[in-house]
């Protein structure tokens, strides 16, 4: 039979036992925050879900968001015409954007298993109020008169905020020039300050500010044709 140690060498294990049990613990309590994470509300993933405007998302549904937002703001920043429909352009940049859109639409459809909670909820609420007030037969003729009016105004508004936003003006262009020259000063100046440091959050930022130069980089031959559409336009 082995021999019991001296006390000395109790009192010294016995901390060390106590000194690892912190560390355990913080490890199991990681491990339960991960698996308690809410699904996806699109399409009812657990993978990598994070908050995304509000709403609980996994890292594909996010990434798909982005691209359809980043054709959204492109196509918004030079006055062309929205996302969907056809996706031939004149301009290659364009067109890539408005496929990698129509894309990213398709596979969102096709991961849905639900529609979020709010949109959902949001449209039986709106539904009753449309059928809460119906016209008497009193004021038949005055309301069908104020329809007839709205159906003709309606169209006309929603062309005239079409022409506007898709004619920019000359000066509208050189500010949006101008907007473009700013943004890439500072894309480069963060750069500048990025590419000296080191660790995961400053590669993370690298990699971010690299691919926000290279868009601002590729927008320029858009600019250029919006400005001769514009051109075009005020000739006539």
């Amino acid at each position: 039979m082995g021999h019991l140690p001296p006390p000395g060498e109790l009192e010294f294990e016995t901390p060390c036992a106590v000194f690892f049990l912190p560390v355990i613990s913080r490890a199991a309590d990681t491990v339960v925050t991960g698996t308690t994470t809410a699904a996806c509300v699109w399409c009812s993933s657990l993978s990598d879900v994070q908050d995304y405007r509000n709403e609980p998302r996994c890292g594909r549904c996010r990434e798909l968001e982005d691209i359809v937002a980043q054709a959204r703001e492109f196509v918004s920043f030079y006055g062309l015409r929205p996302l969907g429909g056809s996706v031939e352009t004149d301009d290659d940049e364009e067109r890539e954007l408005r496929v990698a859109a129509r894309d990213a639409y398709a596979e969102l459809f096709r991961v849905r298993t639900k529609a979020p909670a709010s949109r959902t909820k949001s449209r039986p609420a709106s539904r009753p109020a449309a059928h809460t007030a119906p016209p008497t037969t009193s004021s038949a003729s005055g309301s069908s008169g104020s329809t007839a009016s709205g159906s003709v105004t309606g169209p006309s508004r929603a062309q005239a905020r079409r022409t506007d936003t898709s004619q920019p003006s000359h000066e509208e262009l050189a500010r949006r020039a101008q907007v473009l020259l700013d943004q890439l000063t500072e894309i480069d100046a963060e750069l500048s300050a990025v590419e000296g440091q080191s660790g995961l959050s400053a590669r993370a930022k690298l990699t971010d500010l690299t691919s926000k130069r290279s868009s601002v980089l590729r927008t320029p031959a858009a600019l250029e044709k919006a400005s001769r559409a514009a051109t075009g336009t005020h000739s006539h």
